[in-house]
């Protein structure tokens, strides 16, 4: 069950989506997607450009003020527009959310799937287009892999296909033997 703060997020995103595709179609949807995840990441970057957006006191044409003169430029019209509108609806904070549920969205009209392959070990690159061709064989669809080294694993793989979990990790088995000892 999605959390209320998500749902927000989504509804947004869809909305900005379907705007993006209206303006410019898949191109000004990559570039909206581009657009909130820069956004998100000087947030991040720089705590003291948050903490100007949160404070009370600082009112919202001085934080507009702000963001036109950081972001203009440097993203889209449409970006800018996101972001003031969040700003005006006292919502900056679902910037993270919203940039999560985008990808997502933009992710299912392509028809690509999003996949994490966690491994004890740095794959090579060989490796790793291997397992992308043969997943991508098997699915049927695009597949966008992201690729984390666990060495918490010890050995092995643990692929996450949405909320769908293969865990081939040594780690895995022996938590599952674990389980199984314990309930003798």
């Amino acid at each position: 069950m999605k959390s209320e703060l998500s749902m927000v997020a989504a509804q947004y995103a869809e909305a900005v989506l379907e705007l993006a595709y209206k303006e410019g179609g898949e191109a000004q949807a990559n570039t909206v997607l581009s657009d909130i995840s820069l956004i998100n990441q000087v947030n991040e970057g720089y705590p003291t450009f948050s903490l100007i957006l949160d404070h009370p006191s600082i009112t919202t044409e001085e934080k507009r003020k702000l963001l036109v003169s950081t972001f203009n430029g440097k993203v889209s019209d449409l970006g800018l527009r996101l972001l003031e509108l969040l700003l005006d609806k006292r919502r900056l904070h679902l910037l993270k959310p919203i940039e999560t549920q985008y990808h997502e969205l933009l992710n299912q009209r392509k028809n690509i799937l999003g996949a994490t392959l966690s491994c004890a070990d740095p794959l090579s690159e060989k490796a790793v287009a291997d397992i992308k061709a043969r997943l991508t064989e098997h699915l049927g669809r695009r597949l966008e892999l992201a690729i984390n080294v666990d060495p918490s694993l010890i050995g092995g793989m643990v692929l996450r296909l949405g909320d769908q979990v293969l865990d081939g990790s040594i780690k895995g088995k022996l938590r599952n033997l674990e389980r199984a000892l314990l309930s003798v």
